[in-house]
C-alpha cells in the first residue's frame, strides 16, 4: 500500500536531492557550496553558492532560489521544485 499523503501545507514538500528521480536531478542546475555561516538570526545566515555569497530568499540564478539555510543543509527552489542539499 502507498504511504499516507503528508498533511497539506501551504508549501510543496521538501525532498532531499538524493530522493529526487534521476530525471529530476538532471534538470537541476549545478550547485557548488563552498562555505556557510549559520546563525539563530536568519539575517546573519549566508551560503556561498557557485562563488556567490547569498542570504535566505535570494536567487542563485533566475528561477532558482535559496529558500532557507540550516546548520548542515539548505533548501533550494528551482522553478517550484523544492529540495534540500547537505554540505
Amino acid at each position: 500500500a502507498a504511504p499516507a499523503p503528508a498533511p497539506e501545507t501551504n508549501a510543496a514538500p521538501v525532498r532531499s536531492f538524493a530522493e529526487l528521480s534521476p530525471e529530476a536531478r538532471a534538470q537541476l542546475p549545478q550547485v557548488n557550496v563552498s562555505g556557510s555561516t549559520y546563525s539563530k538570526n536568519p539575517a546573519m545566515r549566508m551560503l556561498i553558492v557557485n562563488g556567490k555569497v547569498l542570504q535566505e530568499g535570494q536567487e542563485i540564478a533566475p528561477g532558482f532560489k535559496l529558500e532557507t539555510i540550516g546548520q548542515r543543509s539548505a533548501v533550494l527552489n528551482h522553478n517550484g521544485l523544492r529540495y534540500s542539499i547537505g554540505y
